[in-house]
């Protein structure tokens, strides 16, 4: 099966995640999309994903209990010693399809021999 490049998974903000004001907690955010970030290089590694060399993380917009957002991750680039993923939350912000960017992230992970996997259809 062909790891996906580009996935959008939806989240949806709970009181459980949220501080007592109903924002949700931006190290959960975190945790969650450093987490899905390993999602599109999956099938390039013959074990598990290394963690991250590097990150970028930018909150733009606070997100509320109840809110339903949408993480997008996708695979941008692949250096000779690293891949780098993409990351943007959003959410819909009003009935016209426009999406309000919540954050966005990049993160770096490793090429390593020991780790990868040789794919001829890789980028």
């Amino acid at each position: 099966m062909k790891t996906p490049i580009h996935t959008n998974i939806p989240f949806i903000v709970t009181k459980k995640i949220s501080n007592a004001n109903g924002f949700l907690l931006p190290s959960t955010l975190y945790n969650e999309i450093k987490t899905l970030a390993k999602i599109p290089i999956k099938g390039f590694y013959l074990h598990e994903v290394p963690e991250s060399t590097d990150y970028n993380f930018k909150v733009f917009k606070n997100a509320f209990v109840n809110d339903k957002l949408t993480i997008q991750t996708q695979l941008v680039r692949k250096n000779s010693d690293s891949y780098l993923v993409n990351i943007m939350v959003t959410k819909q912000k009003n009935k016209l399809n426009h999406q309000e960017t919540i954050c966005s992230a990049l993160f770096s992970f490793p090429i390593e021999k020991s780790h990868f996997k040789e794919n001829k259809t890789a980028c």
